[in-house]
Parts: structure tokens; sequence; C-alpha cells
């Protein structure tokens, strides 16, 4: 009934697009639909943030998966999963409900990730992973051009909730076609494991340092353009299409930088730069310079590649995944507080605490990133080649 599909670039790319497409969907929705909807609050945007982070938090589901599910089925069924909470939201009659698809879709969102880039990092060469990754940024940001265009030209005409019917409908459809159709991307009697080690502890650190400064902007950043400076919808969405537009480029330049100039000098230049982003949603109010500070911290996530590529060189092929989803995890453990903290901050001592919050949080993740070294990856690199010598003879 389906050609099977062989797992390369190509079909990782191809999941890419859909997942991205979905969520770029609701992200660019989220906040004018609970606002004029359902008249949200900082504080019900807090709550429901930090629930949907939650899938998040146990990220280390997906490495269990790994366990007895290819990595490939792992991800084209979280495609699934996120369209059907798609239509959930779109659905909802309340907040309540609202909260509950926003947290179904972000099961499917989260659990996508760490299987994902596991069958990226596991075909590509350790040399060449900041490149590979790049490529695979800017198909993602492609997909969150087109599925801001699909918003920008859906909501002229229709309604926010027929919109997140079409959509989702759409990426369930794609997902249940990729559970058939991808092959596994596994050999026969390869196994993954799914343990906490003591020698990747500065990769967990980072990325829950990470986490915590991506979830204070994610949650509050847009908002603060929404409620303080009456951005619309098409403001909003013609923002995110420029900052799509742009990542198209730039993360293929920072996959490049991490390749030449290495992870430690990636993680550390962009934590100096953030922090004083951060400083700049904090004191300034004039509009322009705010949306530069929006446009250039969602380009910096992109240093993320830098952070997977620091993985992949220190971890055992058999570990990758296991680290992945440990990694999504810690990256999400401050998203049960976080956001509900900055929230209830926001609403007692003003916005300007909220993102004060996130310069000390960026300050410390620059810190712990200057402690990667460069020569453990050559001890690194060297234990696989010996193992690939022993397998050989």
């Amino acid at each position: 009934m389906f050609k099977k599909l062989d797992v390369n670039f190509k079909t990782i790319a191809a999941n890419s697009f859909a997942i991205f497409f979905g969520f770029t969907v609701w992200r660019v929705l989220f906040n004018n639909y609970g606002k004029e909807v359902f008249d949200i609050s900082a504080y019900q945007i807090g709550i429901i943030q930090s629930v949907r982070e939650i899938p998040g938090l146990l990220g280390f589901g997906s490495g269990m998966l790994a366990l007895v599910l290819a990595e490939s089925k792992i991800a084209a069924l979280n495609i699934i999963i996120l369209g059907g909470g798609l239509l959930m939201v779109g659905w909802a009659e309340n907040l309540w409900m609202m909260g509950v698809g926003t947290f179904i879709s972000s099961v499917g969102f989260h659990y996508f990730l760490s299987s994902n880039k596991s069958q990226l990092l596991n075909l590509i060469k350790r040399r060449n992973s900041g490149r590979e990754q790049g490529k695979l940024m800017s198909i993602e940001s492609i997909s969150a051009v087109a599925a801001t265009l699909a918003v920008l030209g859906l909501t002229l005409f229709l309604s926010y909730r027929v919109t997140f019917t079409i959509i989702g409908s759409a990426v369930t459809l794609f997902g249940i076609y990729f559970v058939f159709a991808i092959k596994s991307n596994r050999v026969e009697g390869e196994r993954r494991r799914a343990i906490v080690k003591k020698k990747y502890w500065l990769y967990y650190t980072l990325a829950f340092l990470r986490g915590s400064r991506r979830h204070i902007f994610t949650t509050f950043a847009i908002f603060l353009l929404v409620a303080n400076h009456g951005l619309s919808i098409t403001a909003i969405s013609t923002l995110l299409l420029i900052n799509s537009i742009l990542i198209i480029f730039t993360s293929r330049l920072i996959g490049n930088l991490t390749d030449s100039m290495g992870e430690r000098f990636i993680l550390v230049g962009t934590s100096f730069i953030l922090f004083f982003i951060f400083l700049g949603y904090t004191y300034v109010t004039y509009l322009p310079v705010l949306i530069g500070c929006f446009i250039l911290d969602h380009i910096l996530f992109g240093s993320s590649i830098a952070l997977n590529s620091y993985l992949r060189k220190i971890s055992d092929r058999e570990d990758l995944t296991g680290n992945l989803s440990f990694g999504l995890t810690a990256n999400h453990i401050s998203a049960v507080f976080i956001p509900i903290i900055g929230g209830a901050m926001w609403e007692l001592f003003g916005y300007e605490t909220t993102f004060l919050f996130g310069t000390v949080i960026v300050f410390l993740d620059m810190l712990f990133a200057m402690r990667i070294n460069p020569d453990k990856f050559d001890d690194a690199q060297k234990k696989v080649s010996d193992k690939e010598i022993i397998a050989k003879t």
C-alpha cells in the first residue's frame, strides 16, 4: 500500500517540516487566540505554558520508547499526536480544553525532537555535525515560513478555530502516512541505552540552563509585545515570518561556525549576546529596539546546534538517544515553575523583574559553557576509532 522509504536526510527533513509546520501554527495563533477568544491573562498564560512543558520534563520517556521502537517510528507517531492536539485546541470551548489540547500537541512535539535528532546525529559524521544540523534547521525554518504564511492567508478569511482544524487535519494525515511508509533506522541487533551518566553532567547542566532562559523567552517575550504594545495577530505573524526567513540562512552559518570555531566559542558567545538582549527587554520601551531584541533572540536559538554537536562528540552511539531524551528533560525541568514564577513576578512587580530573572540565568549559562574542554573531543574520537578498528577485525 505504501512505498517503503529509507531513513536518510530527506525523510528526516520531511518529518521535521511537518512537525514544525504544526508547531508554528500553534505558536503564531496561541497568544492572540487566547486573548481575543478567552481574554487570557499573563498568569493564565504562565499556567498553560507550564502544563505545555510537562511532556518536555518527561522527555526521558522518548529514550525509554527507543528501547523497543525505532526512532523513525517514534518520530512519525508523534506527528500524529501533535496534529490531534491542534484539532482539540481549535475545538476548545474554554481555557481548560485549550490547555488539554496544548498539552497533547506538546507531547507530540517534545517526544519527536529527541528521536529525530538522534536519527540525524547517528546518520552524519562527527566533523560535519554542525553543518548538517544547520541544514536541517534551515528546513525547519522554511516550514515555519510556510506555516506563518498559511496562518496569514487563512485568518484573513477563516476563524482561528477553522484554521486550527485545517492544519491539524493535514499534519495528522502526514503522520499516518509516515508511520507506515518509513523504514526502521536500526540495523539488525542494534540496541539503545537509557542511562544517566556522570560523564555527561555538563551537557545536562547546559540543557537545563538554556531551557530556563528559553522558557522565559517563549512565554513572555511575545506576550510583552502583545499585552504592552498591542501588536495584532498580523504584526506577530509578520514578525515570526521575518524570524523564520532569517533563520533559513543564519542556522547554516551557525552550523558552519560550530564546525570551524568550536562548540565552546558558539555557546559562550551567544550567551554573552543574550545577556544584553534580556537587559533590553527589561529597560527598553522603544518598540523598534524591542523587536530587534526579539528577532536576535530568536536567531540565537540556533546555538542549540553547538550543544547537540558537543553531545555527538562525547557520546557513545548507543547512549545518544537516551542522552538527548534526558537532555530534553533537563531542558524542561524549569518549565514546570519558570512560567508560573515569571507570570507571578510580572503581575506582582512588573514585567521588568521577569526579564531580570532571565538575565541572571543567561549569565550562569555562559559561565558553565566556558567549562567545555575541546581536548576531550579528541579523546572521545580516538575511543570511537579504536572501537571501529576492533569491530572490523
